[in-house]
Order: structure tokens, then C-alpha cells, then sequence
């Protein structure tokens, strides 16, 4: 199998539709809960890494959790409010791995 990397209008699609579906999630579960605007940098991040990994011929890493909360660590976004960036990430890293697969 191979990647072909997607276009940028391809991610802001995609990260669109993700964002909306995180938002109406929250608007029918969340009790009150507002998200935070982290969520979209957190899968532009992702979408990122993962395209970066992929491009060069390597998978993104199993453990798409883990790795989230390593690079959000790394970039500043290691407290507990910041979960919201790393399931943002994790849906641009699978989406990116998605999107550029054959």
C-alpha cells in the first residue's frame, strides 16, 4: 500500500467535518460542556505528523493515543483541560493516514 499525500483542501474538509462532529457531540451529550478551540489545532498537528511519517515511507505509530500525548506534551498541551487538542490529533493523524492511502 502506498500514501499519496493529500491536498491541503482534502484536510480542511476533513478537519471541518471532525470539528462539527465534535461540536455537535458535545451539543447533544455534554451536559453544558462548551469545547474549547483546541480540537482543530490538534488535528491540523496530527494531520501534520502523520502525512510527515507517511510521506517519508513510514506508518504512524500503533499506539495513535500514546503518540498523541507525547507530541502534545512536547508542543505545550500536557494538562488535563488539553485532552480536547490530543483526540484532535488523533482524528488528523487517521484521517491523514486515510485520506493518502491507495
Amino acid at each position: 500500500m502506498g500514501f499519496n499525500t493529500p491536498d491541503h483542501d482534502t484536510m480542511a474538509r476533513l478537519r471541518d467535518e471532525a470539528e462539527n462532529n465534535h461540536k455537535a457531540y458535545w451539543a447533544e451529550n455534554g451536559n453544558g460542556y462548551q469545547p474549547t478551540g483546541k480540537y482543530f489545532p490538534g488535528f491540523e498537528a496530527g494531520w501534520a505528523d502523520a502525512v510527515a511519517a507517511l510521506s517519508s515511507g513510514n506508518d504512524i505509530p500503533g499506539d495513535v493515543a500514546g503518540w498523541a500525548k507525547q507530541r502534545a506534551q512536547e508542543s505545550g498541551h500536557s494538562s488535563d483541560d488539553d485532552w480536547e487538542w490530543e483526540h484532535g490529533f488523533k482524528a488528523g493523524a487517521e484521517a491523514a493516514k486515510q485520506a493518502g492511502s491507495d
